[in-house]
């Protein structure tokens, strides 16, 4: 239950982390989703309390949660019929779970079986056969690196970006995973000291990949993500590689775990030879709208 005092924002940040404490989402990340001024918050009361929750941005529901002590009532149902309605309304077709201009988690976690109530109200995987997962790792018994930044591997030195490289990673994430730009064209990644540092690889002439590292507050958690290799360079290995360096520094850094979110079946084997292992899959739910009219 909230505390009194609290901001709605507070409300429904602590509703999402007791319900869904498996979900590995920086807490600035997704306070910074819940404020977005283009979100339709859709609540439901009970007894003073905030019950639940659908956040809705666009054509995609961000979050819809309802607390422990209020399931089992229809509020979730009420929620998504009320966003499907929302949605509808805006003359937009089709009703996304997870995914949009942001996310808090990819889709409907699996693990409890959550997805199979989207299912029963008419939605569907939308990846069809290829699944989507988060990853993680202990790191005390990491040793999948036998490398360090400096290093020369195949042809390819591998070292933390710095502000001067800034163009020249852009250029390559321009044409190798164009989706990853807004992570790569944020300068203050390539400062000494983020914690969003970004580990490349290059040759003589060109930046080939990138992979944006993320270090926790709390010292005991890190992650690898938006991993990219330009075409040319594919199959080489430099994916692998970035992933093992990125991970061995963050068990330098004495962090305790290292996690990946938001990757699918199709490229997980990148993470497993470095010793990831799925921890969580996701429903990338999506329904087909009939038009709504008041």
């Amino acid at each position: 239950m909230e505390k009194k005092g609290q901001s709605l924002t507070d409300q429904i940040y602590w509703l999402f982390k007791r319900n869904l404490p498996e979900i590995e989402r920086g807490e600035q990340t997704v306070r910074d989703i819940l404020n977005d001024s283009e979100n339709h918050l859709i609540l439901s009361w009970a007894e003073d309390n905030l019950a639940g929750v659908s956040v809705v941005n666009g054509s995609t529901v961000y979050l819809l949660c309802v607390d422990k002590p209020f399931q089992n009532r229809g509020i979730g149902t009420a929620l998504l019929q009320e966003s499907e309605n929302y949605v509808a309304s805006s003359g937009i077709q089709k009703l996304v779970l997870g995914t949009g201009k942001e996310y808090i988690m990819p889709g409907v976690p699996m693990n409890r079986g959550a997805h199979l109530f989207f299912q029963k109200k008419g939605y569907r995987h939308s990846w069809g056969k290829m699944s989507c997962y988060d990853m993680e790792q202990r790191l005390d018994s990491f040793d999948y690196c036998w490398f360090s930044f400096g290093d020369t591997v195949d042809g390819v030195i591998y070292r933390l970006a710095v502000p001067e490289d800034l163009e020249r990673v852009v250029g390559s994430i321009t044409h190798a995973e164009p989706k990853f730009l807004r992570y790569y064209r944020n300068s203050n990644f390539y400062q000494k000291g983020t914690q969003r540092p970004i580990l490349i690889a290059e040759t003589e002439k060109e930046v080939v990949g990138a992979l944006l590292l993320y270090i926790s507050d709390d010292g005991e958690m890190g992650s690898v993500g938006a991993t990219a290799v330009n075409y040319d360079q594919r199959h080489r290995g430099i994916a692998t590689n970035l992933v093992r360096l990125g991970t061995k520094y963050l068990k330098e850094l004495g962090l305790k775990r290292a996690c990946l979110g938001y990757t699918s079946s199709k490229i997980a084997k990148i993470y497993e030879r470095a010793g990831y292992r799925v921890s969580m899959e996701y429903f990338m739910g999506e329904k087909e709208l009939p038009g709504f009219r008041e």
